[in-house]
């Protein structure tokens, strides 16, 4: 899988597996777990080597199907990531959810470690110093923050001894609000990696049609889907993550690697989030 890379030396693959509802949402639903397992297998099978969890997915359920997708795989090729939730961020918490993340796993150790969401009644200087010591254990090898603002992320930035590598975003065209443009820059101007969740808006691009999307994906002879991916990834430091359970779709999305549409095609995407083209390489 091909990476990008920051200029603190931070590498992800540009592409990952979220799992947002495998194994169930916020509590566990046991009905479809072959399927999952099958799912992040496939992935692997293709080429993948990221995978985005959290805690929270699936009340933990979740890290357990990862667990048994990944055992049979050279974990030192795998990358991933899961999240602390924000009801678990004082320190004796922080340390405890990350170590129920690596048992439910069966890993030695977690390649990026996230905050799922700030929590203004936890003091932030505490759970940072919990991620600092969870990387001095060697329990986690990098660490960031989910939908943080500018002004969050120059504060989490003030109690982390270590680079915070990655700011986890919404990045698409059919969210009720739009991407936060600002933060982004942000990220970018100050060596932070974004990864872009629903970037597909879970599906609503088969449904909520937009008319330069379907325009683009005739003219480079690429699906929709394709087309989408693309743009987020041609961002600076911006990787992408997508749940699907469908083959179909997994290959379809490595597609979206393959090519690269005219700068001007760029920037007519830019101007649907009413955006011009700095955020782009």
């Amino acid at each position: 899988m091909n990476t990008k890379r920051l200029n603190a030396g931070f590498e992800m693959p540009i592409l990952g597996i979220g799992t947002f509802g495998f194994g169930g949402e916020h509590e566990a639903n046991y009905s479809n777990d072959e399927e999952c397992i099958t799912a992040i297998r496939n992935a692997l099978e293709l080429g993948y080597t990221s995978i985005d969890t959290a805690e929270v997915y699936g009340g933990g359920h979740t890290e357990e199907l990862v667990a048994e997708a990944i055992e049979n795989y050279d974990r030192k090729k795998l990358f991933i990531t899961t999240k602390v939730y924000k009801t678990n961020l004082h320190y004796e918490d922080v340390i405890k959810s990350a170590k129920a993340s690596i048992e439910r796993m069966k890993i030695e150790y977690i390649d990026l470690y996230l905050i799922h969401s700030s929590n203004p009644e936890i003091p932030i200087q505490e759970t940072m110093k919990a991620l600092n010591k969870l990387v001095e254990m060697g329990l986690v090898k990098n660490i960031g923050v989910c939908n943080f603002s500018i002004e969050e992320l120059k504060e989490v930035q003030k109690y982390s001894k270590y680079k915070i590598v990655v700011n986890q975003m919404k990045y698409s065209l059919w969210t009720k609000t739009p991407p936060d443009i600002k933060t982004m820059e942000y990220c970018q101007k100050n060596d932070i990696m974004i990864t872009a969740y629903k970037v597909l808006g879970r599906g609503k691009i088969n449904e909520e049609k937009i008319q330069l999307i379907t325009n683009l994906a005739k003219k480079y002879e690429k699906t929709e889907a394709q087309v989408m991916i693309n743009w987020i990834i041609s961002k600076k430091n911006t990787v992408a993550i997508f749940a699907s359970k469908k083959i179909s779709h997994l290959k379809e999305n490595l597609g979206a690697l393959r090519f690269k549409m005219d700068s001007s095609d760029y920037e007519k995407i830019d101007l649907l989030v009413g955006k011009n083209d700095s955020l782009n390489n």
